[in-house]
């Protein structure tokens, strides 16, 4: 191809292109060292230690209250565990002794669920999605782990107390099925201990956890009703443990650093050594005195809440801001410079990009392509006071992110109207590199809807970022329960079929609402489709209510807990919040997937059977029954119907009344306490596996094809342009109710439609209208469609090339050929 008619490039493919260590920015080669270890490690393999020292210790105390086995077991982790200091590292601590991907096991949560996984992975071999599962790790999970946990795990007693119609609506006709799930209704709390959250980090850097023991320990002697023996004694000796394994893990690093520094040949290596074990013996037990320090003590943080629980996404919180003052103390004093803190967030960024979510539930595998992790790191927004709070770490935060080709950290970025055109410029350039990152979160949607379900100015000010486009106030928010969800694509099948569904061969699922042909207007397909959905709504807040019932028998968070206000204030661990905080906000969530996929439907139905009448039923009907083979013609007719996100009013309203229809429903079936249940629509992969079980939909699409994505238009239907998308996509949703949560827009551009200073303009621009229209989310792919059909090609070549999925990045050739394809597919807009 000649120079002329190459295409434009991204920063991402122009490194992949020339074979460049890194992108844009300033990168030490201790860190390009680091990255080529872990990146040359290949696929990620489960970490065992964990899984394994707790067993142990649920084994030697069995009759102690759950909270306290916990921590003793936490303890016994940090007692025994493996401590490994890798070569090159600054930032330390980690489950295992390679320098790789990792996954935990949670054999408490997965139990009867783990020799499918392993089996699972283990065909997986050579192939996307593969994760190492040697033959001594698959003895240890299936000899070890699964005979003890067994029956005692939550996944399968979850399915097994569902209600019987509820339980089918999950799991289908099988009364033994504890795995697979139907992808009609959805629970997510079999999947992961926690719902997304963010833990209050400050609390370790700004007090230490030896503070944090103190206060346990001043209320556990202050104790004297009789009924505190049994409920906050345990929780309190808890917490106690869980500040003592810290400080215990902390330091057997710090002996650990010292034994390699005196064993150190290279001189600058012993003195990092040595720096090392003094910050491991003052953090996390102490107050964080420098940036370094903070540093440490944040990944320690965290990295303990991952040994203690899985919630899928654990949010880092405001980086920018609870690291701002050690940063400007330690740069002002000149004890670090600019390059110094680059090269620390670095050493972070590697630690957390090794962390991955591995899933033993086929299911929640399928649903998770990619390896989906959401380490989100909160920058720029609004202070408590309502300024923007952007500072310069703010900027250095996205600037250390650059150079490297890494699915994590998710850096998020908080756009507000006052966010300085300097700030969104960067942030832009940042989008630029094409790896999908940093997505964008709306303080004009996020904020009211704090104020809408009870949070002072105050508080919603400080929001956090929490998952794929969630959010949290960590000292009062208190749901820590997962949640469930529908298939937009089976409801949109069950309204044409009878409620029946042709891949579950032809079973009764939902409402028989007679047969299409004898209906004469629009009114009844909609009475029919909005029937499914009021059939199909009551099982996801059944299997929620009994979620909430069951998890305090199964599982506890003493480290999550403890920094948390309230859990400390009424000294009961998180996992009983289906007993209510006084003073919380309680949410939980009800996903929906497939959007655009039901409105399009909807509306080719209304046009070509009604309006137009260019369809009978019988055309219509007979082509879906036979997934279009023989009906090409009729096909095409319904994939050129009106399509959302076109700015048509009558088709956005379509889906307008579909969002009013479900957050009526959850408006007048509030949790306890008058708390919301949340109607998001969020899919992570999940419309790909929901998309198999649906048959063909008279908007064209195929059987077993993907669904829509989020709330974005089906893939390649919206074609006037970004701002009219965004404008269609703003009308179909219905804000007036409380219970409206996260939505997620995915865009895609050619890196030649934002090239230079006039792209950069354009694409700011589309963001201030983003912005203005209150949408919840937005995340852009800005890469050429030839790379993505090329790395199909050679995915060696291709090995690190970064895409966005839902929520998160994750590396092209670790998806399924058919994730591929649906990102492919996407739109790809004009700017």
């Amino acid at each position: 191809m000649s120079e002329a008619l190459a295409p434009a490039l991204s920063s991402q493919e122009q490194a992949i292109a020339s074979g460049a260590k890194s992108l844009n920015g300033e990168v030490t080669e201790r860190v390009l060292r680091l990255y080529e270890g872990i990146r040359g490690y290949g696929p990620p393999r489960v970490a065992l230690e964990r899984p394994v020292l707790f067993t142990e210790a649920f084994k030697a105390n069995e009759r102690d209250p759950l909270v306290l086995r916990w921590a003793k077991a936490l303890k016994a982790y940090a007692e025994k565990s493996t401590v490994t200091i890798l070569d090159d590292e600054l930032i330390v601590g980690r489950p295992h002794d390679w320098l790789g991907r990792w996954g935990m096991v949670y054999p408490e949560l997965d139990g009867e669920v783990m020799p499918a996984g392993v089996e699972m992975f283990r065909k997986n071999k050579g192939k996307t999605g593969e994760v190492i599962v040697t033959d001594e790790d698959a003895k240890i999970i299936n000899e070890v782990l699964t005979p003890f946990w067994k029956g005692r795990d939550y996944a399968s007693n979850f399915v097994k107390s569902l209600p019987e119609e509820t339980r089918f609506k999950l799991y289908g006709p099988d009364p033994n099925n504890i795995i697979m799930m139907t992808c009609v209704v959805m629970a997510t709390s079999p999947m992961r201990h926690s719902q997304n959250w963010t833990p209050d980090f400050t609390k370790i850097l700004t007090r230490g956890v030896r503070q944090i023991r103190e206060e346990a320990e001043a209320k556990l002697a202050s104790l004297s009703e009789p009924r505190d023996q049994i409920g906050k004694r345990p929780f309190l000796e808890a917490v106690i443990l869980t500040c003592e394994a810290m400080t215990t893990w902390s330091r057997r690093y710090a002996a650990k650093a010292r034994e390699l520094a005196g064993a150190a040949r290279d001189p600058a290596r012993a003195r990092e050594l040595l720096d090392i074990a003094a910050i491991c013996d003052w953090v996390p037990e102490n107050p964080a005195r420098s940036f370094h320090e903070a540093v440490q003590a944040q990944w320690w943080g965290q990295l303990f809440n991952r040994i203690e629980q899985t919630s899928s996404a654990m949010g880092q919180g405001r980086m920018d801001q609870y690291l701002w003052p050690y940063y400007k103390a330690d740069l002002d004093a000149g004890r670090i410079d600019k390059a110094r803190a680059m090269e620390l967030f670095q050493c972070l960024w590697l630690n957390m990009s090794q962390v991955t979510e591995i899933k033993l539930n086929p299911v929640a595998a399928a649903g998770t392509e990619g390896f989906s992790q959401f380490p989100d790191v909160c920058v720029g927004g609004q202070n408590s006071d309502g300024h923007d709070a952007t500072n310069e770490l703010s900027y250095l935060i996205l600037e250390s992110m650059r150079p490297l080709q890494l699915t994590a950290p998710d850096t998020c970025v908080r756009i507000h109207a006052g966010t300085p055109d300097a700030f969104l410029h960067h942030v832009v350039e940042c989008i630029k590199d094409g790896k999908g990152y940093p997505k964008l979160l709306n303080d004009e949607m996020v904020i009211p809807f704090y104020l809408a379900n009870g949070a002072t100015l105050k508080e919603a000010l400080d929001w956090n970022i929490s998952g794929c486009c969630e959010n949290r106030l960590p000292n009062r928010e208190t749901n820590v329960t997962a949640g469930g969800g529908i298939n937009y694509g089976s409801v949109t099948e069950m309204t044409f079929r009878r409620g029946r569904l042709k891949v579950l061969h032809d079973i009764q699922f939902g409402v028989d609402a007679g047969d299409p042909r004898a209906w004469t207007s629009f009114d009844q397909v909609w009475e029919a489709f909005r029937g499914q959905l009021l059939h199909l709504a009551p099982h996801v807040l059944t299997q929620q209510h009994m979620a909430m019932k069951l998890k305090p028998s199964y599982f506890a968070a003493p480290a999550t807990s403890m920094l948390h206000d309230l859990a400390m204030a009424e000294c009961r661990d998180l996992h009983t919040h289906g007993e209510w905080f006084e003073g919380s906000i309680d949410h939980s969530t009800f996903e929906a997937i497939g959007k655009a996929t039901a409105i399009d439907s909807l509306a080719a139905v209304k046009h070509l059977v009604f309006d137009t009448k260019a369809l009978s039923w019988d055309e219509l009907l007979t082509a879906l029954e036979a997934n279009w083979e023989g009906h090409e013609a009729t096909r095409q007719m319904c994939l050129g119907a009106p399509k959302y996100g076109n700015g048509i009013a009558w088709v956005d309203a379509i889906g307008f009344e579909i969002e009013r229809v479900l957050l009526g429903y959850l408006n007048a079936h509030p949790k306890p306490h008058n708390q919301a249940f949340l109607l998001r629509q969020i899919p992570i992969t999940f419309h790909v596996p929901f998309g198999k079980v649906t048959w063909a939909t008279p908007n064209g699409r195929l059987a077993g094809e993907y669904l829509s994505e989020g709330i974005s238009a089906s893939h390649g239907m919206d074609v006037k342009g970004p701002t009219v998308a965004l404008a269609s996509i703003a009308a179909a949703r219905d804000r007036s109710f409380r219970e409206k949560g996260g939505d997620l827009i995915n865009m895609k551009f050619s890196p030649a439609n934002v090239a230079g200073e006039a792209g950069t303009r354009r694409l700011m621009q589309i963001i201030r209208t983003w912005s203005e229209l209150k949408h919840w989310h937005v995340q852009f792919n800005i890469i050429n469609r030839s790379t993505l059909l090329a790395a199909q090609k050679d995915p060696q070549k291709y090995r690190d090339l970064v895409v966005r999925i839902a929520g998160y990045s994750a590396y092209f050739v670790d998806l399924s050929p058919m994730q591929q394809a649906e990102i492919i597919a996407r739109t790809e807009e004009a700017a």
